[in-house]
């Protein structure tokens, strides 16, 4: 893996895992939108985060890749019969 992928699917697992660890460990009870807690915010900040680092390292790769495949392919390839 890239490491852009790497680094937003550490960030998005690592948020996932905070506010699910964090929820069991207040029991739910305590949680709402009124009392948001730091650590509710840095948890979603993580996945919001880590999404966007995986779409953004996806479509350079994307890009790459076409630019790659466009270098590879013969200039009579591309030519019509």
């Amino acid at each position: 893996m890239s490491n852009g992928k790497t680094i937003g699917m550490v960030l998005f697992v690592a948020g996932i895992i905070i506010l699910l660890g964090y929820g069991l460990y207040k029991g739910f009870e305590n949680l709402s939108w009124e009392n948001v807690d730091i650590i509710i915010a840095i948890g979603i900040a993580a996945i919001i985060i880590g999404l966007l680092v995986l779409f953004i390292s996806i479509v350079f790769e994307q890009q790459k890749g076409k630019k790659k495949m466009r270098d590879e392919i013969k200039k009579e390839d591309l030519e019509p019969w």
